[in-house]
């Protein structure tokens, strides 16, 4: 089985692949944790690939969140972590270790896939000759990563202390920032709500066809910035002119 997150289609574009060459069931982390699933039932010998984006130098409080509500059943499945990153991944491996052996269980591999930059939070977004040059790259990068898997895993990523340490780090900052009272809406709003249906932190209802931030907190995936038709939402002063981005893959 294939466990993703993703919020503008990086992550699920390598699910996909993933999904592709071994087969199983893929499952959406952010949608099973809002609707309470938690019992998963594994057989023999059975694949367990988490696919993530690293926030922050780690998890996204939505995947550590499902995986910590997680219940494995049946055998134990071989557990791999991919993870996708931007800029630098710091020790997302040993964040991703780290929840899984909290679950009694142990990670046979994690592999790192650098894909275009998306946190427009504190970057501007690669133009799109730019973005389409990292994919053509990481289709590159995917490949190498799905034959290691086939192959017993010959080439994993391993972070080293000094990594694992910044990851902690910017794991408590990120804990602390994820608050929702900068978010904003321009007069572009269409008013579509597709920003309500993907939020995976269920943090945006709409008010009289705008949207409104109802919760303190979100996961700060920017998947409401990214894929707003209209680019009408925007945080802070910092978006407003920077660049969107959403992987050509997504439907």
């Amino acid at each position: 089985m294939v466990f993703y997150f993703s919020a503008t289609g990086n992550s699920k574009f390598v699910a996909d692949r993933v999904q592709e060459r071994f087969g199983g069931h893929t499952c959406d982390m952010a949608k099973a944790f809002n609707k309470g699933m938690t019992d998963f039932t594994f057989e023999e010998g059975e694949k367990a690939v988490f696919v993530f984006p690293v926030y922050y130098a780690g998890l996204p409080s939505i995947v550590s969140n499902f995986i910590a509500s997680m219940n494995f059943i049946g055998p134990d499945p071989e557990i791999t972590g991919i993870f996708t990153y931007g800029s630098l991944a710091f020790g997302a491996d040993k964040q991703f270790k780290k929840a899984i052996q909290a679950k009694g269980k142990k990670v046979r591999a994690v592999y790192d896939v650098k894909m275009v930059e998306n946190c427009i939070f504190m970057f501007n977004i690669p133009i799109r000759e730019a973005a389409l040059m990292t994919l053509k790259r990481a289709n590159d990068r995917i490949r190498d990563v799905l034959d290691s898997m086939e192959y017993n895993h010959r080439v994993t990523f391993k972070s080293n202390l000094f990594a694992g340490a910044i990851s902690g780090f910017e794991q408590s900052l990120y804990k602390s920032s994820c608050g929702t009272q900068k978010f904003w809406v321009s007069d572009k709003c269409i008013g579509c709500g597709l920003c309500q249906t993907i939020c995976p932190a269920k943090a945006i209802d709409m008010d009289e066809g705008r949207p409104v931030w109802v919760k303190d907190k979100c996961v700060h995936c920017a998947g409401c910035i990214m894929r707003c038709p209209a680019e009408a939402i925007q945080y802070g002063k910092s978006t407003e002119k920077r660049n969107r981005y959403v992987n050509p893959d997504l439907k």
